[in-house]
């Protein structure tokens, strides 16, 4: 039963079953990866076809649309997690809807620290700086994507107090919140390892930039999915969601007559 609180319980979840339960839910979703990497795909094509034509000045635009999109995309993406079972795609977008200016703040935070530490070590172009661009991007990976996630499956209006919850959670298991944290890691490593390896065999380019695209664009739901399971094992259940007014809208009795849904995401 969900509790409110953030007491550490005896009896915490071990990293590997939140490991397995987030995977599952990315693969029973596949609709989500297509999504993802068709957009992943449109941005970097993009972006490309700018340098090529010299229009690098457009690029700031292009990656700030991008985000207001991945912003839009991700509280769907986080109840189709939290709640582990399969939305119509007008539950997904009503989602969306939902927690989209709420998570569009929280990207802007995230920009604004990665930002931040980026134009300090560009600036002073000292190595240890570099260190501070890594601190940041693992505190945006980490605190902000639990800010995200407490923020959709506990329906957070504030997002003062969601990154407050989203540090309190992660600073009372560093231990498990930090492994979770590196075997997420592990994978995206090793396969772009065998990328470069398989690269050196003369690989068709188009065919490994393709296969480069759907990894990189699965990679981040994978570790939404995760977390997402960590958290609702650790403080409330599984399928656990607080934000009844972005359930699926289908009444009960339609699940009883026309079944669970099996199209949408």
């Amino acid at each position: 039963m969900f509790s409110g609180t953030d007491l550490t319980s005896t009896d915490q979840m071990s990293i590997t079953p939140a490991f397995r339960d987030g995977l599952r839910r990315v693969l029973s979703s596949p609709a989500l990866m297509v999504l993802l990497a068709v957009l992943f795909l449109i941005g970097v094509t993009v972006v490309l076809f700018s340098l090529e034509l010299d229009e690098a000045p457009y690029v700031f635009e292009i990656v700030v649309v991008y985000s207001i999109i991945r912003a839009w995309c991700t509280g769907g993406v986080l109840h189709r997690y939290a709640q582990n079972r399969p939305m119509r795609a007008g539950a997904f977008q009503r989602a969306c809807g939902t927690f989209f200016f709420r998570l569009l703040r929280l990207h802007l935070l995230s920009a604004l620290i990665l930002g931040g530490c980026l134009y300090v070590w560009l600036y002073y172009q000292f190595g240890y700086y570099l260190v501070l661009l890594g601190l940041g991007y693992i505190f945006c990976d980490i605190v902000l994507d639990y800010a995200k996630i407490r923020t959709v499956v506990e329906d957070r209006r504030s997002m003062v107090f969601a990154v407050t919850a989203g540090f309190r959670f992660a600073v009372r298991r560093p231990g498990a919140v930090v492994g979770l944290y590196l075997l997420n890691a592990a994978i995206p490593v090793i396969v772009l390892g065998i990328e470069w390896y398989v690269s050196r065999a003369e690989l068709e380019p188009v065919a490994l930039f393709a296969v480069s695209i759907v990894l990189l664009a699965w990679f981040p739901l994978l570790f939404l999915s995760t977390q997402t399971a960590f958290f609702q094992d650790e403080l409330a259940y599984p399928g656990y969601t607080a934000g009844s007014g972005v359930n699926p809208p289908d009444l009960p009795v339609t699940e009883v007559v026309a079944g669970p849904p099996t199209a949408g995401v």
